[in-house]
């Protein structure tokens, strides 16, 4: 699941390099079977709030199974925090620095520096920013963060669906999953998915909760076929068939995405391929590279001209290279400089490196 994560968070930084050349003059045309597959971020998130839900009840269901105490809770809001905020307060941070720097030196900017509103900093510092009724600001400091201000809604909200779903859980998994995949399925047909708000409140839960209600499964027979030759293949073939149908995200892509997770906690070609060397790197650093990427993007634009990248299709290729670079530089550097020395600072000292450790999608929710 390291490696997915990975493969999803430099999706998600391909798709908004794109859109912000395109907007810059760059001619980036491709089939659109290429950008269905490979161009479009919105989903990935879609995947990185199931993969998060998946992960957290395997770990830390048992904690709420029969109640919620304070000590419980605090606990596993200290550890999932210790997850995130260290590197989304570092990266806010310097986000800010760089506007304070371009209003002072008053440095051309391609949207200008009203869009960023010193009274929405509040929210962003409590991560409620994408909520809609404390704050309503799609991610105008950084624009990925708005997936994370959805996921700390979500931690907020895990242990109390442990607890009330327990039962059912237990007796009747199969009518837990239904009920929520129905109405993951009505909220998505009431309302397209967005980045703040209902929208994005109503997208993000739904899709942890159908994350948490797959991870029941582990070790059903369900999950041992879907974990098989066979399975695996057809969990991940129907996740892409997904992908090159629909022409945007949807809750479509969480319900595909559910029996892929569980393929995943086996042995197979699927693993395998998503454990290669370096596509579990791109893991190990995705949050890094989900919520850094606009901020390195951003500067790699300075650094190479894009009038330059214009003249030629070697040019836009070796500019490509270089901002590709330039982004997977700065997220190792954060990686090791301010995520993990931060979760392990916040939690209270070096742990070791864990599946609910590596992030969510948010982990992020992720990725975050």
């Amino acid at each position: 699941m390291t490696g997915l994560r990975g493969i999803c968070a430099i999706v998600v930084c391909f798709a908004h390099v794109r859109i912000t050349l395109q907007s810059r003059g760059l001619s980036l045309d491709v089939p659109t079977i290429v950008e269905r597959l490979c161009l479009s971020g919105g989903r990935q998130v879609d995947i990185f709030f199931v993969l998060s839900g998946f992960v957290l009840a395997l770990i830390y269901r048992k904690w709420f199974v029969s109640s919620v105490t304070r000590h419980a809770y605090g606990q596993f809001l200290r550890r999932r925090f210790a997850r995130i905020y260290p590197l989304h307060f570092f990266m806010l941070i310097m986000v800010i620095a760089l506007v304070v720097a371009a209003r002072v030196v008053n440095a051309p900017t391609m949207h200008g520096l009203d869009r960023f509103s010193a009274s929405s900093l509040p929210a962003y510092f409590t991560l409620t920013q994408a909520w809609g009724f404390l704050a309503d600001d799609p991610g105008q400091w950084n624009p990925p963060s708005w997936s994370v201000s959805i996921e700390a809604l979500a931690y907020l909200i895990f242990p109390l669906y442990v607890l009330f779903t327990s039962r059912i859980e237990r007796l009747r998994p199969w009518v837990l999953i239904i009920v929520v995949v129905c109405c993951g399925f009505l909220l998505n047909a009431s309302t397209p998915w967005g980045l703040t708000g209902y929208p994005a409140i109503a997208r993000g839960l739904s899709e942890f909760i159908l994350g948490c209600a797959t991870a029941r499964f582990h070790g059903s027979s369900l999950a041992r076929w879907l974990q098989g030759r066979l399975g695996s293949t057809l969990a991940l073939t129907a996740l892409v068939i997904c992908f090159a149908l629909t022409p945007d995200t949807g809750f479509v892509v969480g319900f595909f995405t559910a029996p892929l997770l569980l393929a995943l906690c086996g042995h197979n070609a699927v693993v395998r391929l998503f454990s290669n060397q370096m596509v579990f790197f791109l893991g190990e650093i995705s949050y890094s590279i989900y919520l850094g990427h606009f901020l390195f993007s951003s500067v790699s634009y300075r650094v190479i001209s894009i009038s330059w990248m214009r003249s030629g299709p070697l040019q836009l290729s070796i500019g490509l290279c270089f901002i590709t670079l330039f982004v997977l530089a700065g997220a190792t550097l954060t990686y090791f400089a301010i995520e993990r020395p931060g979760r392990n600072l916040l939690r209270g000292g070096k742990v070791p490196m864990r599946p609910a450790d590596v992030g969510a999608q948010s982990d992020v929710s992720g990725a975050r």
